[in-house]
């Protein structure tokens, strides 16, 4: 186990990758809880609309034609919201067919950019509201983060080496919390140095921070990473697509930005990832998002530590990413999925990472704490999944049950 005896003697290369999901920020902020953010979103909705709740009925209809058997929007604003980015998309091609089929309809051809303009404005008017309570409920409770920073510090103090997270959640938690702990320690996606100047359409102008475009432009001084795989609400682009920025959060601050992009008086659009999975495998594909999910897949390779917080296991997407770099490891990395409850079976994980039920038992190299994010770090279970000794004795024992070489 030469990787092993290497770690063991120089614990200051140990590197980890850790994957945030939304358990992370509902443990630390009961108020980012997927349920309470739809139906807030659905409320603000309502009463903005002149058609009340009628609007959001309507909404609901449609969104149901892209949920797969058994699914709800009641609790989950991606579906809610990503339904219109779908119909959109779905419109553009049949924009096209209409140019292909009947090149002279004219009247065929403005009616279905119509209505795909129509569906793009409900989106972002979801979108917006989305955003904004995320906004404020991340703001609201930045000043009482003390436990998260304490989780943060833990992961970077047990970790000399690298350290690399994946964060599927649009917040600013963790963020905010990485700020404080790591300072100039911290490369996230934006550049601290390479700023451009935004102009809305009232002439209105502010510099914000480019996006990293390619993985060298991430500095190796800095031995952590902030991955948003998924965007983040301080991620924007303009109308063509051609700039992506990272604007500072309290930018956000207020009710006139919001407001510009419901009302469409922006050139700057959100960058997320907010759809059904079909859909969202897709996006993932293109940038930022591309980017992301390939640094976040050099984090795991260079890492025999994954840690993986408040993630549910249900992103095709991310599950693929797991998958196949689990599966491309004779030495498999130590596993802590950190969750709350029972909800989250074993038998699910272990899918996740593409173990079944004729391998043989994954004690060796996963645990499961069941107790939530905040504290883990004082729980025996971290102190295993940390523990140097343990982790070799684990991979010891594992050679004999897969026949590794030592």
């Amino acid at each position: 186990m030469e990787s092993v005896q290497k770690m063991s003697s120089e614990p200051e290369l140990r590197n980890v990758a850790i994957l945030v999901g939304n358990g992370l920020s509902v443990a630390f902020n009961p108020a980012l809880n997927l349920r309470v953010i739809t139906q807030e979103m659905t409320e603000r909705i309502s009463r903005a609309s002149e058609g009340g709740s009628d609007v959001v009925a309507a909404m609901k209809e449609i969104a149901v034609h892209a949920l797969p058997a058994g699914a709800t929007t009641d609790d989950d604003f991606e579906l809610l919201v990503g339904a219109f980015g779908s119909e959109s998309t779905t419109l553009g091609h049949l924009h096209k067919l209409a140019k292909l089929v009947s090149p002279l309809d004219e009247t065929l051809r403005e009616s279905i950019v119509r209505v795909t303009e129509f569906a793009e404005r409900v989106r972002d008017t979801g979108l917006s509201h989305v955003l904004e309570v995320i906004y404020e409920r991340s703001h609201a409770y930045r000043e009482d983060a003390h436990s998260l920073h304490s989780l943060v510090g833990a992961i970077t103090n047990a970790f000399p080496g690298k350290v690399v997270f994946g964060n599927l959640n649009y917040d600013t938690l963790l963020l905010s919390a990485l700020l404080s702990v790591c300072q100039d320690g911290l490369a996230d996606m934006g550049y601290g140095w390479k700023d451009v100047t935004i102009s809305n359409d009232d002439g209105t102008e502010f510099p914000v921070a480019r996006l990293r475009r390619k993985p060298s432009d991430f500095p190796s001084t800095r031995r952590v990473q902030l991955l948003h795989l998924h965007g983040s609400l301080t991620f924007w682009t303009d109308r063509e697509k051609n700039i992506f920025v990272k604007v500072e959060a309290s930018r956000l601050r207020g009710k006139a930005f919001w407001e510009e992009l419901r009302n469409d008086e922006t050139r700057l659009r959100p960058v997320v990832v907010l759809a059904n999975q079909r859909d969202k495998t897709a996006q993932v594909t293109e940038f930022p998002f591309a980017l992301a999910y390939q640094m976040f897949d050099n984090g795991l390779g260079a890492s025999d530590h994954w840690l993986v917080v408040g993630y549910s296991f249900r992103d095709d997407a991310i599950n693929d990413l797991l998958r196949t770099e689990f599966a491309g490891r004779k030495a498999k990395p130590r596993v802590l999925v950190v969750t709350y409850g029972d909800l989250l079976t074993k038998i699910e994980v272990e899918r996740a990472f593409g173990w079944n039920a004729e391998d043989n038992d994954s004690s060796y190299w996963l645990q499961i704490n069941r107790a939530g994010a905040d504290g883990v770090e004082n729980s025996a279970d971290w102190e295993a999944f940390t523990s140097v000794k343990e982790f070799s004795a684990a991979a010891a024992a594992a050679s004999s049950v897969v026949g590794l070489t030592a």
